[in-house]
């Protein structure tokens, strides 16, 4: 995950509230509470602080390998040349011998489990997930199923077997127990949005919705986020909402993700018609000292003073996203709106005599 990622949402957030904003002008604010709001303004300065001292120590933030990080079973496994050579020797000592020979006598879970992480870890996909299967056929008391499970989410994730992906999630929201699946329900919503799979990640956010002990952490961050990605940003908003009211700093997320939840908050109150609530937001996040955040915040609060007829502020914050060095849509938007901003407070100007500032105000 990057920084496209926390900003995907927002730069949809600016052109589609624009929109609602101008075609609806102002509505009531539905305001955070003081516990949302609290929780907020926490995530922001540990947000804040981190970066700091991330910036101060040289350090970058940890990156988890997609999808095979995931599972603690393979990153405690060694990965270099010589293991690889160690493990791909073994499994081809083990089928150059006769059927009969190449397994213990009364097949185990266990075994087929290895046999598969073998596989996985040679990155034999299709190997893996035969292995994987026999691993969920002879484990008759279950013992198992979470880590098959999680394990052969995986192995098809890293394969692209987008069907083989889905008749695990399927089989995994058919079973009687959710609790223990988190990471490979997390591993779900992220294969199915980078599909662009609708229809899978509507079943499966209604699922969860249906299991609200499962809302917490990385789970409730990824349910946000998929409501959003779905177009359904009332609900989205919600569980954002819901998310950084709940206590702690950071409730498992990686800065990426946080630094998303910041600004996906206010977007989605503009996109949902309450810019007055989202306004306070932006300022706060403009004024951080987390770069793209503030730099999209400085945006959006130059659109909304352009909206309320504040044009010197909001030509002022357009020309200096317009001279800066961000993303050069938004500098070409900025250097445009720029110059409308400049425009319209020229026109209130000269119209100031005939009495034009009352109508620029209402």
């Amino acid at each position: 995950m990057n920084t496209q990622h926390a900003l995907q949402l927002a730069k949809v957030g600016l052109m589609a509230g624009l929109v609602l904003l101008a075609a609806a002008g102002p509505l009531a604010a539905a305001d955070l509470t003081a516990d949302e709001r609290d929780g907020y303004f926490l995530w922001l300065h540990s947000l804040e602080t981190t970066m700091a001292a991330q910036e101060a120590s040289l350090q970058s933030a940890e990156v988890v390998l997609y999808p095979v990080g995931m599972l603690p079973a393979m990153s405690e496994r060694p990965r270099t040349e010589g293991a690889l050579q160690q493990v791909a020797l073994a499994l081809g000592e083990i089928e150059s011998r006769p059927r009969l020979l190449q397994e213990p006598s009364g097949p185990t879970p266990l075994h087929a489990l290895n046999r598969a992480r073998n596989y996985l870890q040679l990155a034999e996909f299709d190997s893996a997930l035969v292995w994987y299967e026999k691993a969920a056929e002879r484990d008759g008391a279950g013992e198992y199923t979470a880590t098959v499970g999680l394990e052969t989410m995986v192995a098809a994730v890293a394969s692209g077997d987008s069907v083989r992906a889905v008749q695990q999630l399927l089989a995994t929201l058919g079973s009687r127990e959710l609790a223990d699946r988190r990471a490979e329900i997390e591993l779900s919503y992220r294969f199915l949005i980078g599909r662009a799979d609708s229809t899978n990640l509507e079943l499966l956010v209604q699922e969860t919705e249906a299991h609200p002990d499962l809302l917490t952490g990385s789970l409730a961050y990824w349910q946000g986020f998929s409501l959003a990605w779905l177009g359904r940003w009332d609900a989205s908003l919600t569980q954002l909402r819901t998310l950084v009211a709940a206590g702690g700093l950071s409730q498992g997320l990686d800065e990426h993700q946080r630094a998303w939840v910041l600004v996906a908050i206010p977007d989605l109150m503009i996109l949902t018609g309450q810019q007055a609530a989202a306004d306070p937001l932006y300022r706060a996040l403009a004024a951080s000292s987390l770069p793209a955040p503030a730099a999209w915040a400085t945006c959006q609060t130059a659109a909304l003073d352009f909206l309320a007829g504040r044009y010197l502020d909001a030509g002022t914050a357009f020309e200096r996203i317009c001279e800066g060095s961000g993303p050069d849509a938004w500098r070409t938007y900025a250097c445009s709106m720029a110059e409308l901003a400049d425009e319209m407070e020229r026109l209130r100007y000269e119209g100031e005599p005939h009495g034009a500032a009352a109508y620029y105000q209402r």
